[in-house]
């Protein structure tokens, strides 16, 4: 491809941070460049294939991810990353050989214990999606032990219980992630699913105290207060971002389907659990769990 001219401007917005309308052009410019090497050339594909995956453009963000690998190979977070996005397009051998690759290159040169955790919660997601629940908890197991203080890790765990009807231990993560983070909305929501399932009282009525209600997911935690109706919930999930939009409406459709399932509406909550696993991204939590949701009303996911 042609060089072409580089500003500051294009570096700035070349980051993993930056919104994927401002990111993907910024950093093509930025590569196509010619002036990067090694480590830059490598930030800069690495920015734009996180830039791709969360535009849900997967083919692009793997292929970003490596060559960001071949300018740097011991850049972790590449690695994890394409693992994350083998996982999502169903290459499972591949991911677990990448979150393998991430530890061995955790193990040589030390990466920090949030990286390190990550290839050992990424390791297990690919797992838990093989089935092999024993090795996916095991390696959530190892990401707490590494930062015991990561609300998510303990969400991540409780999840994979919830669903492998492990109710006793998913309740116990799911309030230990509440206990950490008790302003994350969504560790409020998936407790208050595991409760139901466990026929004990619901918490969210205090959870919401610590809760900031007029930002996302307020609309859904009030629907399961039974404060509104899903019809307004989906209008409050519009945004003028599409990828914004694709996932709150997808959350939207999940949660309801829990809600459903809940009151016993099961025709209704396995077409809620449609549309969330056929309009999820694949990175999405929700996405694999509609398709469990799915799997277990007896409906092909």
């Amino acid at each position: 491809m042609p060089a072409h001219a580089l500003t500051q401007r294009d570096i700035d917005r070349c980051t993993e941070n930056a919104k994927p309308a401002d990111a993907i052009p910024a950093c093509t410019t930025v590569i196509t460049s010619a002036h990067l090497k090694d480590k830059d050339l490598a930030r800069a594909y690495y920015s734009r294939g996180v830039a791709y995956r969360r535009a849900g453009d997967y083919d692009r963000a793997l292929a970003d991810l490596t060559d960001a690998i071949k300018a740097e190979p011991g850049k972790v977070a590449a690695v994890i990353d394409r693992g994350v996005m083998y996982r999502v397009t169903g290459n499972l051998a591949r991911a677990v050989d990448d979150f393998d690759n991430a530890l061995a290159l955790c193990a040589k040169t030390p990466c920090g214990e949030q990286t390190q955790a990550a290839a050992h919660a990424g390791r297990g997601d690919a797992w838990r999606d093989k089935g092999d629940n024993g090795r996916a908890l095991a390696d959530y197991a190892e990401a707490i032990r590494v930062a015991p203080k990561n609300a998510m890790l303990y969400e991540t765990r409780a999840t994979a219980e919830l669903y492998a009807g492990a109710l006793p231990q998913a309740l116990a993560d799911f309030a230990q992630a509440s206990e950490i983070n008790p302003q994350r909305a969504y560790t409020a929501l998936w407790l208050d699913i595991a409760a139901k399932r466990s026929n004990q009282p619901s918490q969210l009525a205090d959870a919401i105290r610590e809760i900031d209600g007029t930002r996302w997911p307020g609309p859904i935690v009030r629907l399961y207060l039974g404060q509104t109706t899903l019809e307004a919930v989906l209008a409050a999930a519009d945004d003028r971002d599409p990828i914004i939009k694709r996932a709150h409406v997808c959350e939207v459709n999940f949660y309801a389907g829990e809600l459903a399932l809940a009151r016993g509406a099961r025709g209704e909550a396995q077409s809620l659990f449609r549309l969330a696993a056929d309009g999820c991204p694949r990175t999405f939590v929700e996405w694999w769990a509609a398709t469990a949701e799915l799997k277990a009303l007896g409906a092909k996911p």
